[in-house]
């Protein structure tokens, strides 16, 4: 993991953590850009993933494991208590195993399209496959994978998805679809349900098995569904009007 800590004299801490095939990089042009556009108060804590973005060379173990480094990272920095912790997909099921550590404090947090698969191991399986059979597939083809990533999250971020994808370690595309076919929800009071938003796509996969889950885990937090939008489609398509909802301004 890298971990790039933005604008250290803030008081204000917000944590973002990317989904699978995005990075640091991703977070800062979509999020952060548009974000200082609206406020200038944050410091912004933003880590590459192993496996992903200057990260990329290294193995993907857990979300565990991810969940330690950064915790110790922000524990180190004099960080117990976050203001903002907004993760995507993958990162979500990070995001849940550092608030299963019980070690960070946060004032807020913001989910989209993660994971609420707990012991999908015939699912995990399959997609394993399908997944390993999809990164063959496109390294005989890169066009086809540029061309269908771009289709979902236009020219240029599909571009770098595709080539990301193409170049991770096989088994880091295991260990991520294990971690989120598996996931351990954590426990939260009332007051960080009633400040905890879960966010998906209407077309999202995951929004299914999230609309079973949520009421009964985590009655008092918020379900939002974005209209036509796919797996965390809408935050590189209308990134302005995105963080408008994830930092809770009109």
């Amino acid at each position: 993991m890298v971990i790039y800590d933005l604008y250290p004299e803030k008081s204000k801490v917000m944590l973002l953590i990317h989904p699978m095939l995005a990075s640091s990089e991703s977070m800062r042009t979509f999020l952060v850009e548009n974000i200082l556009k609206v406020t200038d108060d944050y410091r912004y804590i933003i880590p590459d993933l192993s496996g992903h973005g200057e990260a990329m060379s290294e193995t993907y173990v857990s979300a565990t494991e991810e969940a330690r480094i950064l915790t110790q990272y922000l524990l180190g920095h004099g960080v117990s208590e976050v203001d903002l912790g907004f993760a995507a997909s993958l990162g979500g099921v990070v995001l849940f195993e550092i608030l299963n550590r019980r070690e960070i404090k946060f004032k807020r947090l913001f989910f989209e399209g993660v994971s609420f698969c707990e012991n999908a191991k015939l699912g995990g399986f399959l997609m394993t496959k399908i997944m390993l059979a999809k990164q063959k597939k496109g390294s005989k083809n890169p066009k086809l994978a540029v061309e269908k990533m771009s289709k979902m999250f236009g020219g240029q971020a599909g571009r770098v998805m595709a080539e990301r994808f193409l170049k991770m370690d096989p088994l880091s595309i295991k260990n991520i679809v294990r971690d989120c076919s598996n996931v351990g929800l954590p426990k939260m009071d009332t007051k960080t349900q009633r400040n905890c938003i879960f966010s998906y796509g209407e077309k999202d996969s995951d929004l299914r098995l999230a609309k079973r889950k949520i009421p009964k885990k985590y009655p008092e937090a918020k379900l939002v569904v974005d209209e036509r939008y796919g797996h965390c489609e809408r935050i590189v398509k209308d990134a302005e009007g995105y963080v408008k909802g994830v930092i809770g301004v009109d």
